[in-house]
């Protein structure tokens, strides 16, 4: 008798463990939702030079002087530098294009170097790069297309060597 007696508890014990087991289970619950995805595809942003920076024809003086180009194309000179009227220069112009509406930005670096065709180590620093942007930013049109000028500060030394001068200038733009 004292062994059924030992068994009945185990019974209950384990028919307990069972229920427990069960009544777990069906308190636990599961719930779920529906998360939206989306993607939109722009087009590529790409720009292009249409017309290069150009001091135009200019004469080296006896004293150093500058001249500026402004992003609207107007030349002016400073110092000891005359300013010839056969080429005027021009401002440098940039085409884009890209999606409708996007925001961008222009970076250039703060200066450059010209260097004088035909050797000899000549050079003249452009400097003051600037663009006819508010804030150097920009919006596309709603066609997708954009652009923008380019202006800068030529350095000119005393008895600057007679030469043409030539150089790049990177242009950075970035979407916002």
């Amino acid at each position: 008798m004292h062994s059924s007696n030992f068994r009945f508890p185990i019974r209950q014990a384990l028919l307990g463990f069972g229920m427990l087991a069960l009544g777990g289970a069906a308190m636990a619950q599961s719930v779920s939702s529906d998360v939206s995805a989306s993607a939109t595809l722009v087009r590529t942003l790409s720009i292009a030079s249409t017309t290069g920076l150009s001091f135009g024809h200019l004469a080296p003086g006896l004293t150093a002087g500058t001249v500026v180009i402004a992003p609207d194309g107007v030349r002016t000179s400073t110092g000891g530098v005359t300013l010839i009227s056969a080429n005027v220069g021009a401002a440098g112009a940039v085409n884009m294009t890209g999606s409708a509406s996007m925001t961008y930005t222009v970076a250039m670096p703060t200066s450059v170097n010209l260097t004088a065709s035909g050797g000899g180590g000549q050079t003249m620093t452009l400097a003051n790069l600037t663009t006819n942007l508010s804030g150097g930013a920009g919006t596309l049109g709603t066609g997708g297309a954009g652009s923008f000028n380019i202006g800068g500060t030529l350095a000119v030394t005393a008895n600057q060597a007679v030469a043409i001068y030539t150089g790049t200038v990177p242009v950075t733009v970035s979407w916002n």
